[in-house]
């Protein structure tokens, strides 16, 4: 929920999907201009707005108040319908969908009950299909994090997931994950997600990734920071000081300006 404190940022910096993707995600999952979505956490609307562009209708489910208003002016179709709730406390009413789709939202969901109620909506046919934006080393955006580690720790910030790795190395940790969506996207895609054996709810899934950048000005590189929940989670008197320190540096070392690389990832996955 802390989401919410940090609405405009996000929706200002916060990396979008490449448009490919959703094309990938139309082909692979067999859907058409009728498709019913059902989009797990849908933010600010950054993947939703791609999700209608396909013709598809969404209902969008995302708890946070300040979130979901900012996705229905952001967004704005009649084709979409946002339901305040998490995840696990949204009722379904007797509902069934083509897809459900959740980008860089679905490892919030406790893992006990993201699978199984994923695939109990879907239509015999349907598909789950995960989009999520993984930091990969290279770009100036990796020399600012190592520039910041004294920053960092002043701050007391706990290290938890460690460097990025490279994109060869994270190309090469999906090829080589099981053939089960749920332990893929633990694994390879969103450590975040913990591992889940999924095999009994879906068929393995088509895996897809895509390499791109994106530039930053050091206030937009702050911002972008700033709506990430390791720091969120900082108190303010630490945090600010940190993200002010960051901003400083970049100006100071690399002219106010710096690239960030991301692979994006997209697994689609058809229910059994």
């Amino acid at each position: 929920m802390l989401f919410d404190s940090v609405v405009e940022s996000y929706a200002r910096v916060r990396p979008a999907y490449p448009d490919v993707l959703f094309g990938d995600l139309a082909a692979i999952a067999g859907l058409g201009r009728q498709a019913r979505v059902l989009e797990v956490g849908c933010g600010t609307g950054q993947a939703t707005r791609d999700l209608l562009a396909r013709g598809w209708t969404v209902t969008a489910v995302e708890p946070g108040a300040a979130m979901a208003g900012r996705a229905r002016r952001h967004v704005g179709s009649e084709r979409l319908a946002i339901e305040m709730a998490t995840f696990e406390d949204w009722e379904p009413a007797g509902r069934s969908f083509d897809l459900v789709f959740s980008a860089t939202a679905f490892h919030w969901v406790s893992p006990v009950v993201r699978w199984h109620k994923a695939a109990s909506i879907l239509e015999p046919a349907g598909h789950i299909a995960l989009a999520t934006n993984n930091t990969v080393r290279g770009g100036t955006f990796t020399a600012v994090y190592d520039a910041a580690r004294e920053l960092h720790a002043r701050a007391g910030w706990a290290e938890r997931d460690g460097p990025a790795p490279t994109l060869e190395e994270a190309v090469a940790a999906l090829g080589s994950a099981p053939p089960d969506v749920g332990l893929l996207w633990g694994a390879a895609a969103e450590p975040k997600a913990g591992l889940v054996r999924t095999e009994d709810l879906f068929e393995p899934p088509v895996v897809r990734s895509y390499p791109w950048e994106a530039a930053y000005t050091s206030e937009e590189a702050v911002l972008l920071l700033g709506t990430y929940s390791p720091y969120l989670a900082l108190p303010a008197q630490r945090r600010e000081p940190l993200l002010e320190g960051i901003r400083a540096l970049i100006d100071e070392r690399f002219d106010g300006r710096v690239t960030r690389r991301y692979l994006s990832v997209l697994a689609v996955a058809r229910r059994r």
